[in-house]
């Protein structure tokens, strides 16, 4: 039996491994990446490396004969040392340990002018080469609708989790362009002092969308993302123009339109945060 080993594998899954096995099927098979779910919405990624790390995902440096061999629908069975499919053997039991928490900022930060410009085309959104024209129109008033939730939130807070849920699974795919939007949108509150209303906003939308952008979500509220979004708060807090547009680059190539509808929550949030002159801390 051929065996692969992980390069690494997200603290979250390996603990909810230790504590219990896996056993579910594969979700959805891509050129890079194998999604695996159980009936109870728990979900494993596989990746490769060029793909990166996510908070629950085992980076698999594997030729295509090794993704090959999962059909969607197949089972799959999984615990604390790897996984069996077909003929090979995934073992991570000596995987690098990745820590998918972005830390929690100490520092207060004002965006620059330079980073505004920078992050200001991002909120051109969607982009009406990818969307029908009805479909844009949901998708561009769910969003004023969750941005003035936010706003109004100190003194209308009951509007937030309605305004979450417009949004939620708006969108075709396995991550609809509204969850995508909410989660870049929950970035940019865990990197402010808005990052108590997280858990708000997932338990109002996990019921409402796919298994995968559920995971995404609930990922999210505890602060919990995919790699690039590390590298995009780590040029944050240097104030690096350059390092900022190529982190900002990565996230939008996550995905077929997903990092870039992520984006689009990201940067109109960090903005509004901004305007409200509320103060968003970031590591130095």
């Amino acid at each position: 039996m051929p065996i692969v080993a992980a390069l690494s594998i997200a603290r979250p899954l390996l603990e909810q491994l230790v504590a219990c096995p896996f056993e579910g099927r594969v979700l959805g098979r891509f050129e890079r990446a194998i999604n695996l779910a159980d009936t109870g919405g728990w979900v494993i990624a596989l990746t490769s490396p060029e793909v990166g790390q996510g908070p629950f995902s085992v980076v698999v440096a594997a030729s295509s004969d090794f993704f090959n061999e999962f059909t969607v629908g197949q089972r799959v069975r999984a615990d604390q040392d790897g996984l069996t499919v077909g003929r090979w053997r995934l073992d991570w039991s000596t995987a690098a340990i990745w820590e998918p928490r972005l830390v929690s900022p100490p520092q207060p930060l004002h965006l620059d002018t330079a980073t505004i410009q920078i992050l200001k085309p991002y909120t051109h959104w969607p982009d009406p080469a990818a969307v029908n024209a009805a479909l844009k129109q949901r998708l561009e008033q769910a969003a004023a609708q969750f941005t003035q939730a936010l706003v109004d939130h100190q003194t209308n807070p009951e509007r937030l989790a309605p305004a979450a849920v417009v949004l939620a699974g708006l969108g075709n795919g396995l991550t609809p362009a509204g969850d995508d939007y909410l989660v870049g949108a929950m970035v940019a509150l865990w990197l402010s002092s808005l990052k108590p209303l997280l858990p708000e906003i997932a338990k109002a939308t996990v019921p409402q969308t796919t298994t995968l952008s559920a995971a995404f979500l609930s990922a999210a509220a505890r602060g919990e993302f995919m790699e690039p979004w590390h590298n995009l708060a780590q040029s944050l807090s240097t104030g690096d123009v350059e390092s900022l547009s190529l982190a900002l680059t990565q996230v939008a190539h996550f995905g077929a339109s997903s990092g870039r509808d992520a984006l689009a929550g990201f940067a109109t949030t960090m903005l509004s945060l901004q305007e409200w002159n509320f103060t968003i801390p970031i590591d130095e």
